[in-house]
């Protein structure tokens, strides 16, 4: 059998080597992908969202909450406007993402004991935006009143700091652990590996069967004694080999250009990524033995692909999926190949931690592959 399997594979790595062009994509590929997607999901934090401020008091105070949006990077005052209506029509136009607005007679509420307001106008279209800008307007607020307040106390002999206790008495310490400075390209890493390995390993192999069909190549395949699982194994040991290349240039761009931490736990995440690259592959070949043309794999892997992309919880918390749907999650490898790729670099977790998702991504090789071998039949499309 291990003959068969080599002579099939040594076939289909004459085919990949024939192809110069599509060899050179398949290598340099994972790199661009791996490099674009981290780039692009470097931050993962809206910054210099464009926002008007509407000044209708222009009094001392109210210039002192103008001055305090200043200082936070979220926001990015563009100008002043002279009146609501043009505000709207800055938001309606898409120009700005909010309008801050301090209504006449701001200053005289605040001297007379009044409860004043500062309203914000935000463009509910970009559901990022909005909640960030509120949020910065809390905290502008939050500040203004707790330095009135102790100026307040300090001019009736107060000192600052007891002024300070007696205003805000409670406190909160916060420690984070496991990801300190809130990356989020820690969280996404696992994701963007995940992704490029699979779109890569499943479009390739959904085409490789196909392909001798439309060829013709596999009615000569089909007058040797060759077995179906001799068959597939062939065509799944070279794409197995480039796929392994593709990890170690994945992992080393993620170590060396994104500071994933890699080299720590290198032999677990190398287990990892074998066993997701089988599922994979195995993948690509069940697509395949059940086409009967490579426009039709590609299809079948595209409709594949895009479920996996947002149900998988690459990029977001599978919490946030609705229950209803929710299960589908459970049926995609991607999604137990980044919860235990994360446990591994933001938590340092060993063997022990992520036997159970090495368990589950080792069924679904097993699974898929046992399938792809029972879905392809010896004879002409």
């Amino acid at each position: 059998m291990l003959g068969i399997v080599g002579h099939v594979a040594r076939k289909e790595i004459r085919q990949i080597l024939r192809d110069r062009r599509s060899l050179a994509l398949i290598l340099v590929m994972p790199i661009v992908l791996t490099f674009l997607f981290g780039k692009a999901l470097e931050t993962g934090e809206l910054r210099n969202i464009p926002s008007v401020i509407l000044n209708q008091d222009s009094s001392p105070e109210s210039n002192v909450i103008v001055t305090a949006f200043s200082t936070y990077d979220e926001v990015q005052i563009q100008g002043e406007v002279k009146t609501t209506e043009e505000a709207q029509e800055l938001l309606a136009q898409g120009k700005v993402k909010a309008a801050i607005i301090i209504p006449q007679g701001f200053m005289q509420k605040i001297e007379a004991g009044e409860d004043a307001q500062l309203s914000l106008l935000l463009d509910g279209t970009d559901n990022n935006s909005a909640p960030i800008v509120e949020g910065v307007a809390q905290q502008v607020i939050q500040r203004y009143n707790a330095e009135r307040a102790i100026r307040g106390l300090w001019a009736r002999g107060v000192r600052p700091d007891r002024g300070r206790r007696l205003i805000q008495p409670v406190f909160v310490q916060t420690e984070i652990r496991y990801n300190p400075g809130l990356r989020y390209l820690g969280y996404v890493m696992p994701g963007v590996i995940g992704l490029t390995l699979q779109l890569l390993t499943v479009m390739l192999m959904a085409v490789s069967i196909t392909r001798e069909r439309e060829k013709g190549t596999l009615d000569q395949i089909m007058v040797t004694p060759i077995r179906r699982s001799e068959l597939i194994l062939g065509k799944l040991t070279p794409y197995l080999g480039v796929s392994l290349l593709n990890v170690v240039t994945i992992l080393f761009v993620a170590d060396r250009w994104f500071n994933v931490p890699v080299r720590e736990r290198l032999p677990l995440l190398l287990g990892l990524c074998v066993l997701f690259v089988l599922t994979s592959l195995a993948t690509g070949l069940l697509i395949s033995a059940v086409s009967r043309s490579q426009f039709q794999a590609i299809q079948i892997a595209v409709f594949y692909v895009l479920p996996v992309f947002m149900l998988s919880g690459a990029y977001a918390p599978i919490e946030a999926i609705p229950e209803t749907i929710r299960p589908v999650s459970y049926l995609f490898p991607l999604m137990y190949f980044c919860r235990a790729v994360r446990a591994v670099t933001l938590r340092g977790a060993g063997f022990f931690l992520v036997w159970r998702d090495l368990a589950v991504l080792s069924g679904f090789s097993l699974v898929l592959l046992y399938w792809a071998v029972l879905s392809f039949k010896k004879r002409v499309a």
